[in-house]
């Protein structure tokens, strides 16, 4: 009996284990999409910042 209840113990110890790893992957895989929306974000916001400079630079002579 002394058998089965140590490899009970194992097995629970290896599943919290792979659990613990699993929500870290998962975590570290969402918070990279985040950053990356993040920097898509400012990238177009940046974008459109530029176009108005260029707008706003050419003044009125840049033809309507």
């Amino acid at each position: 009996m002394e058998n089965v209840w140590e490899a009970s113990k194992l097995m629970l110890l290896v599943y919290g284990v792979a659990a613990v790893v699993s929500f870290l992957v998962a975590w570290i895989i969402k918070l990279t999409f985040v950053l990356i929306r993040m920097q898509g974000a400012r990238g177009k916001a940046s974008g459109e910042d530029q176009g108005k400079r260029t707008a706003a630079q050419a003044g009125p002579e840049s033809g309507a």
